[in-house]
């Protein structure tokens, strides 16, 4: 498959769940492997086989600049990422861009290929309308 990153926006209710759900079942129906993904342990329940992000990838917490995935390269779970026609992460306006950062460079150090995540298929999506704005010293 070719390169392709797509964020997928929508507000609630508008059939983004109902589109990774069709999406995986279409991959997986075609014997390939689909990951799912998401910033909650909730939203991965939503798809069927969804991991965590921080499960998934081996992210730390707390997630800083400096931060690198524990995922061994040798792993089991490496080899499935390596092997994915299709990643989707779910809720990603809920991912810090460190988290994000992290993601990006496991997958290119696992593919050794320096595009955007490793030259992976990549759906990101979420709502920004459902995210509240960050208010330096707010409470």
């Amino acid at each position: 498959m070719k390169t392709i990153d797509i964020f997928l926006d929508g507000p609630g209710g508008s059939g983004k769940t109902f589109l990774y759900s069709a999406l995986l079942s279409f991959i997986r129906g075609k014997g390939d492997i689909a990951l799912p993904f998401a910033t909650t342990g909730i939203a991965a329940t939503l798809l069927k086989g969804g991991r965590t992000v921080h499960s998934g990838f081996k992210l730390p917490v707390p997630l800083l600049d400096t931060s690198v995935s524990s995922r061994r390269p040798t792993s089991p779970e490496a080899d499935k990422l390596r092997q994915a026609v299709l990643i989707i992460i779910y809720e990603i306006t809920m991912l810090t861009k460190d988290g994000l950062r992290c993601i990006d460079s496991l997958l290119r150090d696992l593919m050794n290929n320096d595009k955007p995540f490793g030259g992976k298929v990549i759906i990101i999506g979420g709502d920004f309308r459902q995210t509240l704005p960050g208010v330096p010293r707010g409470t």
